[in-house]
C-alpha cells in the first residue's frame, strides 16, 4: 500500500517558516552577545586584582534603559562604537544598499 501523496508546502508557508527561524536565530545571536559582553566584564574584574594577589569580585550592573546599539542589516551583529564607514566591519555589507530604518518608539 502506498501512503497518500504529500502536497508541497506553499510559498507563504515556506516564507512564514523561514521568517520564524530567522527571528529565532537573531534572538540567539543577541543572547550570545549579552553573554560575551558579561564574560568580558567578568574577565576585566578578575584581572584587576588587589596588590596582594587576591581577586576582588564585582558584580556587573545590569544594563537598563539605554539605546540599543546599531546593527548591520547584513549580519545583524552590533557595529563597533565610533563613526560608521561605508561597509560593515564584520561582513562587508554596504550600507548604501538599503534605506535607513525608522527608529521605534
Amino acid at each position: 500500500m502506498r501512503s497518500p501523496a504529500r502536497r508541497p508546502p506553499s510559498d507563504a508557508e515556506i516564507h512564514a517558516r523561514l521568517s520564524a527561524r530567522i527571528e529565532a536565530l537573531e534572538d540567539r545571536v543577541r543572547r550570545l552577545e549579552v553573554l560575551v559582553r558579561g564574560a568580558v566584564v567578568a574577565g576585566r574584574t578578575r584581572s584587576s586584582g588587589t596588590a596582594s594577589g587576591r581577586v576582588r569580585r564585582q558584580t556587573a550592573a545590569p544594563r537598563t534603559g539605554g539605546r540599543a546599539r546599531p546593527r548591520c542589516p547584513g549580519c545583524t551583529l552590533e557595529l563597533p562604537p565610533g563613526r560608521r564607514g561605508e561597509a560593515c566591519v564584520w561582513c562587508g555589507f554596504l550600507f548604501d544598499a538599503v534605506r535607513p530604518r525608522k527608529r521605534k518608539g
